[in-house]
């Protein structure tokens, strides 16, 4: 395979004319690295050598990691399935910035639904409300390159995707669906797998798990994607239904389910999300104190592997935060905990068909330093709906894929 250097040996080696300097190509690299990607885009006209450097996996790898290194961004959706498309990122500097969906995302008759992000590629769930069709679509918001994935072999016309996200071990991307419903007897229901790198879908069989139902939102990390999971049990004797909770995780290259028990069981909590803390699963949970007046939030952290007591999973409690019950858990960014605040517009604004609208604030909290930064969201008149942790990248949506 050809390395990033190679590209630019031919022309280093040529001798200086005149006074004129050169870079040496590792240092002409490293500053590559560190520009956007919008950047890079129009300097692949520089000349051949920088064109053909930019599309070479070695590089678009370490632009990746530098790009989630040293400039991790937040990716959000405002508003609900049916609702126009807003996109925004969050950098490190507060600055929220607008993202322009391109098409035929930008089209009313759309509902989209983000499936997932991984390595700066986002995967979305598409349903054209006119012709009622669905189907995947694959989106590199930084270089605009987008998708459209072929529709499952059975469920080519009601299905959802479930899943999506990059599994390392194979050096692939892959987007998991199922039947229409997930949240009812979910993993009854043919699922199929699709692979970015083969440009194919496959059928996957499943044990019997006796209805088990899984939230249509997943976190993926380390080539598996996890979701939580509810099973409804019918006790006889007095006609009472029990509700029992889980973690439900999909390992990607082995294509098998297992069931996770919760860190915790508590009646009091408000909600809860999975999302990823230093690279492991993690559970936020938004839980109401005994005065019902406060709220706290608790952070579990999942271990993997071979424990004393012989259990496989183990969940640790890293933090536990008091904060107000006005605030609403969204998730994990970096190392802090993002909530946001929905309320009313100013007294002082005339009454009109556009000043209803919730005025957003979006706050993060810093689990080192326990330090509130808050920010004012544009007034759309839709709430934030999902959050993702983003990087930029050049990653391409072709059939390979460079390894990390």
């Amino acid at each position: 395979m050809l390395m990033a250097n190679d590209f630019l040996s031919q022309s280093s080696a040529k001798e200086q004319i005149g006074d004129n300097p050169f870079l040496p190509e590792d240092i002409i690299i490293t500053i590559l690295k560190r520009l956007p990607v919008k950047s890079l885009i129009r300097f692949r006209c520089v000349c051949k050598d920088w064109k053909d450097l930019l599309k070479t996996p070695s590089f678009i790898t370490e632009h990746l990691h530098h790009s989630v290194d040293e400039n991790p961004l937040l990716f959000l959706q405002w508003g609900h399935k049916l609702d126009p498309l807003h996109f925004h990122i969050l950098n490190h500097k507060g600055q929220l910035l607008e993202v322009q969906p391109p098409l035929p995302l930008m089209d009313s008759s759309f509902s989209i639904h983000i499936v997932g992000c991984s390595n700066g590629l986002l995967c979305l769930h598409c349903n054209d409300l006119e012709t009622s069709l669905r189907f995947p679509l694959v989106w590199n918001p930084a270089t605009r390159e987008i998708r459209q994935v072929p529709s499952p072999i059975k469920n080519n016309i009601q299905f959802l995707a479930l899943g999506f996200g990059f599994s390392p071990v194979d050096n692939d991307y892959k987007i998991l669906v199922s039947q229409e419903r997930a949240d009812i007897d979910s993993l009854s229901n043919p699922l199929e797998v699709y692979s970015l790198r083969t440009g194919s879908w496959k059928e996957i069989k499943v044990e019997d798990f006796g209805g088990l139902g899984i939230s249509d939102f997943s976190v993926t990390v380390n080539g598996a994607m996890f979701w939580f999971g509810h099973k409804v049990t019918n006790i006889a004797e007095n006609d009472l239904f029990v509700y029992h909770e889980m973690v439900v995780s999909f390992d990607m290259v082995m294509e098998v389910f297992t069931l996770i028990p919760l860190p915790c069981d508590d009646d009091n909590s408000r909600k809860s999300f999975l999302s990823v803390y230093e690279n492991k699963l993690a559970m936020l949970c938004d839980t109401e104190n005994e005065n019902y007046e406060s709220y706290r939030t608790d952070l579990w952290v999942m271990e993997e592997g071979a424990l004393s007591s012989g259990e496989r999973w183990s969940w640790t409690k890293k933090y536990s935060i008091s904060t107000s019950s006005s605030i609403y858990l969204l998730g994990i960014w970096l190392d802090k905990i993002v909530y946001c605040s929905i309320g009313l517009p100013p007294y002082d604004e005339p009454e009109s068909e556009t000043n209803h609208r919730t005025i957003d604030v979006l706050y993060t909290l810093n689990l080192s330093t326990h330090e509130w930064v808050h920010f004012n969201c544009p007034q759309g008149g839709y709430p934030i709906s999902i959050i993702f942790n983003y990087a930029e990248s050049l990653m391409p949506i072709a059939n390979i894929h460079p390894r990390s």
